[in-house]
């Protein structure tokens, strides 16, 4: 009985000081900082960062400053290609609320998940087989439903008492619960092979202290994670094999009516005015035509969407060229290449909708064939973010 009290009386404490930290923390973070980081380069490999604490990002204005920034240019750094990390995170996650994130979410897409989980449900000392239980009930369904070439890695628990700002008595407390909770982890990782639990000293610093604790961080998790993104991997879904109703209700949900968009010129022009070439154009991928959202070069024309290279671009995360249409069976016949401006090089970047579809393309075409590099590629990509960042404020304005 007097256990349950204290119990009891320390999840009041806890909870009191929580508001406060959450307060503050909302107030740091900008509302609208984007959940999406990348680094440069091509052929990117993609990273779900998802849960609390560490992951949230306090103390720092943007996600690019905090962890999930930092580690998709430490693993750019170690595996040569571009990293983009998508953010699911909110300073009161927990592993249930994890779960129901996770099952908003086309898995297929991530080369890794990265799980940050816990906190919270040690500091409201929520009993140690509530925490099995659902954090094997997360990991069971990442299992189901990410291709098996994802991995899954776990974060441990930090332990509050290093939190100057944490009252000293409810730390030793919390960090009794948050060791053994971590015990449990381990536990509930033997029995699960395709998840593991990265080693790290996270009791040894504390977030606030500055963003170069999110790089040292980032270093010691892609020391860990980044032998496991192995190039020759399978490729994320196409189109061919996702859902096409939801890529189609995403790109609805865009709600792109504007007919005029001089934002998006200017960004076309620069993609058009970079490569030298005489055709820029954003498109949207329709169920049955392309359309031309901005145009340089041309006047936007509507296309079948059997007769649109986009259509090719948008079946893979990753850059897609063709450097002779005329000498390539599958386009010799499109209207562009056979017609006027009878195209021969094409080269384009898919554009994802907030929930990750391939909607439509930024792309670049010439009458002339050319050869397409590597670092060609990762200006194309860096300027088809530039555009996808645009579309994405204009549809939450």
């Amino acid at each position: 009985m007097l256990e349950a009290v204290k119990r009891s009386v320390v999840r009041l404490l806890v909870e009191l000081w929580l508001e406060t930290s959450r307060h503050s923390w909302r107030r740091r973070v900008r509302a609208k900082d984007s959940p999406h980081v990348h680094a440069a380069g091509t052929n990117p490999d993609r990273v779900l960062i998802a849960g609390d604490g560490a992951a949230t990002g306090r103390g720092v204005v943007t996600h690019d400053l905090g962890l999930s920034g930092h580690l998709a240019r430490s693993l750019s750094a170690r595996t040569g290609r571009a990293t983009d990390v998508d953010i699911m995170v909110a300073p009161d996650m927990t592993a249930v609320s994890c779960l129901d994130g996770l099952g908003r979410l086309d898995l297929g897409r991530f080369d890794i998940v990265l799980l940050a989980l816990g906190a919270n449900e040690a500091l409201a000392l929520a009993g140690l087989r509530e925490w099995r239980l659902a954090l094997d009930e997360v990991l069971a369904d990442l299992e189901a439903k990410a291709p098996r070439a994802t991995e899954i890695f776990l974060l441990p628990i930090p332990r509050f008492g290093i939190n100057p700002h944490f009252p000293r008595f409810l730390a030793r407390v919390i960090d009794r619960e948050v060791d053994e909770m971590n015990a449990v982890t381990r536990g509930v990782l033997a029995l699960r092979p395709r998840a593991d639990l990265i080693p790290m000293a996270l009791e040894e610093v504390y977030e606030p202290r500055g963003p170069h604790i999110y790089q040292v961080w980032a270093e010691a998790i892609a020391d860990r994670i980044s032998s496991t993104l192995d190039p020759g991997r399978p490729s994320a879904g196409g189109t061919d094999t996702r859902d096409e109703l939801g890529r189609q209700s995403s790109l609805d949900r865009l709600d792109l009516q504007q007919d005029r968009d001089h934002v998006l010129d200017r960004l076309t022009e620069t993609a058009r005015q970079a490569f030298g070439t005489m055709i820029a154009a954003v498109t949207l991928v329709r169920s049955d035509v392309q359309i031309m959202k901005s145009t340089s070069g041309i006047e936007p024309i509507v296309l079948p969407r059997s007769e649109a290279f986009c259509d090719m671009t948008i079946r893979k995360a990753s850059h897609f060229v063709i450097e002779d249409a005329r000498l390539d069976s599958r386009f010799a016949d499109y209207s562009m290449v056979r017609d006027e401006p009878a195209v021969r090089f094409y080269a384009g970047y898919p554009i994802e909708s907030p929930d990750g579809q391939r909607v439509g393309a930024l792309c670049i075409m010439d009458p002339e064939p050319r050869q397409f590099t590597l670092e060609d590629a990762a200006v194309l990509r860096s300027l088809a973010q530039g555009v996808q960042a645009h579309l994405w404020n204009g549809s939450l304005a």
